[in-house]
């Protein structure tokens, strides 16, 4: 009968010495940290041969999320299949900048004295949904917003996306809090009368598909073979998709104040995307921020006045 040493000492020079050890924990229901304490523990038939078959997954280059089945982002506990995109780190950014400039955002003025704030906030493109799920639960724990009256929306395209989006809400308990919408990018909004609420203003978030055929095609395997193409790619130099939804801020923007947009871009998309915003939306402002890693991942484009 083999013993978690055993099994550690076959597979570490193939595999990552975390992905293994969490792979292990996973199908023993344990922690890590039990794995690593305990590596005399023996473990039965069955168990040994589903880490086996899980192992030979992440050898195959099968993503370690897929094969357990969840993600962390912001803390949180995510579900994650192949229907959606894995959660990135540096996607956290979105989360910290949205929270930030809706406090910013709350002391601009209506346009109409007298009548009621609305705010509301829109992850695009909302996939696993951890992006808006991971702003209803800071709004939720630090009671970040007070008094102001705040909507909370996920739109998707793919309808197998919001029903992951819909568990992991469930899941982390703010499913009340979140509406998630069926629909191209920001047309939910735009095409259901029920959803335009005079004075309102808007944050919107995005992580669009933004590789290019180039870079995409010279992505690595865990993530062209196991993620959704469809959340990655995107035609004429991977700004199809943001070109799409920027056309739409636009009309949006005639009705409603959308002081921030904010979108996840490449690093190489700096420059592009400039000249892309400032074509469709001539008077807006435009910040970048570098993510951990020094490079340029994030677009923020600010519109206040409501002439554009």
């Amino acid at each position: 009968m083999a013993t978690i040493q055993t099994i550690l000492a076959k597979y570490r020079p193939k595999i990552d010495s975390l992905d293994l050890e969490l792979i292990i924990a996973h199908e023993l229901k344990k922690s890590r940290e039990f794995v690593l304490t305990y590596p005399e523990k023996t473990v039965n038939g069955k168990q040994e041969a589903e880490i086996r078959k899980l192992l030979n997954k992440r050898l195959r280059n099968e993503p370690l999320a897929h094969i357990l089945g969840h993600k962390e982002f912001y803390g949180l506990d995510f579900k994650v299949t192949r229907d959606t995109l894995i959660p990135r780190p540096e996607t956290e950014m979105l989360v910290e900048l949205a929270l930030r400039k809706k406090q910013e955002t709350r002391n601009l003025p209506t346009g109409q004295a007298g009548k009621k704030q609305v705010m509301y906030i829109v992850d695009v493109g909302t996939g696993s949904g951890n992006i808006i799920i991971s702003i209803a639960k800071a709004i939720e724990s630090k009671n970040l917003l007070h008094a102001s009256c705040y909507m909370l929306y996920g739109t998707d395209i793919s309808e197998k996306a919001l029903k992951i989006a819909k568990y992991n809400a469930k899941k982390n308990n703010v499913d009340k809090k979140i509406k998630f919408l069926h629909g191209n990018l920001l047309e939910p909004l735009l095409k259901n009368t029920k959803y335009q609420i005079p004075d309102t203003k808007y944050i919107i978030l995005a992580n669009l598909p933004y590789l290019s055929k180039k870079i995409y095609s010279a992505t690595a395997p865990n993530v062209k073979n196991f993620e959704p193409k469809s959340a990655l790619y995107s035609p004429k130099a991977g700004l199809e998709h943001y070109k799409k939804l920027l056309k739409q801020i636009k009309i949006l923007n005639t009705k409603y104040q959308i002081p921030n947009t904010i979108l996840e871009l490449s690093p190489e998309q700096k420059n592009p995307i400039t000249i892309l915003v400032k074509k469709i939306l001539p008077s807006a402002k435009i910040e970048f921020k570098k993510d951990l890693a020094g490079k340029w991942r994030v677009c923020v484009i600010e519109l206040i006045d409501l002439s554009i």
